[in-house]
């Protein structure tokens, strides 16, 4: 089931209310961005203080998930998942969606799950809908829907005071993802954003959460790509920043990755990247340009004295 929208025309539905499960970085950027579309946005994080700055802006806040839950008719996660051992660790994903699904036990009315969280191909289907069918006693599709939504924002530093910063990173993505487990579930996820009138694709979910993937890994070998050019100009006494100038004025390579010289970094390229090295190879599959990717930018890392 694959297939693409493009909105064109701008499409305002009903009020809706909101949940975001993770205040982050991500989930205050999209909280942030569906509030100024006009809907209602509840955040809720496990840390206090979090909640405290949220408030203080004049951001509704809730200390209890289940009032979140309850108060809402859509919920994101939009919980971290680092790597351990290089692996993702899926702790904070599971904990949300175990919360989450002792609310829905209560709830009579249909609830969406968008999960917005990174996760690595197949986690929503053989990790997260069970258990929230599990914790919630509900089956999805039936009683609850489910979509997998990645983000592609642009990591940048924000403060967490300034509101037009996270509105304009929300607003600046190219395209929505629509990874939906039944059509009920992306009808209801596509009406939130097509005022924002650019293209939505929807999907399957493995390849909602594969597509995120494929863009981190390919913005990593983009980097190390023009690192690895960087040292073979160094023995050669060239210019490499004059060489990846002039390679970048052709629309077939653009510019991305061509200031170089430096290790990507950043919360999402490298733990990214390690955790789908390690799903491939659970695949049975090597992943060399990948690897090679890594060792690349591990090498630069060492040499600029980048520390973790």
């Amino acid at each position: 089931m694959n297939f693409f929208i493009f909105s064109k025309e701008k499409r305002m539905g009903e009020r809706v209310s909101i949940s975001i499960i993770g205040s982050g970085f991500v989930g205050t950027a999209v909280g942030r961005g569906f509030r100024k579309l006009g809907h209602k946005v509840i955040f809720y994080d496990t840390n206090p203080n979090r909640l405290r700055e949220l408030s203080g802006m004049g951001l509704n806040t809730v200390l209890n998930l289940k009032d979140a839950i309850l108060s809402s008719s859509i919920s994101f996660i939009c919980v971290p998942t680092p790597t351990s051992q290089g692996k993702i660790d899926l702790r904070y994903v599971k904990v949300a969606s175990e919360e989450l699904a002792r609310s829905l036990r209560e709830k009579a009315e249909y609830h969406l799950v968008v999960i917005k969280s990174t996760v690595i191909p197949t986690t929503t289907e053989k990790v997260i809908i069970p258990i929230l069918e599990e914790f919630s006693g509900k089956k999805a599709g039936r009683d609850f829907g489910v979509c997998v939504n990645p983000e592609f924002l642009t990591e940048i530093h924000h403060s967490w005071t300034d509101d037009e910063s996270y509105a304009r990173d929300f607003f600046s993505e190219k395209y929505v993802v629509i990874g939906e487990l039944d059509k009920r579930s992306g009808d209801t996820l596509q009406v939130l954003y097509e005022p924002l009138k650019i293209p939505i694709i929807r999907t399957d979910l493995r390849t909602a959460e594969m597509i995120k993937y494929a863009c981190n890994c390919a913005l990593a070998s983009r980097i190390s790509y023009w690192n690895e050019i960087y040292y073979i100009c160094q023995r050669l006494g060239i210019d490499s920043n004059l060489v990846a100038r002039v390679a970048g004025m052709d629309d077939r390579i653009g510019k991305y990755g061509t200031i170089h010289g430096k290790a990507f970094g950043g919360k999402c390229l490298p733990k990214d990247l390690e955790a789908f090295i390690s799903f491939a190879e659970e695949l049975g599959y090597e992943p060399k340009l990948l690897k090679a990717v890594k060792e690349i930018n591990e090498r630069i890392k060492a040499e600029k004295g980048v520390r973790e």
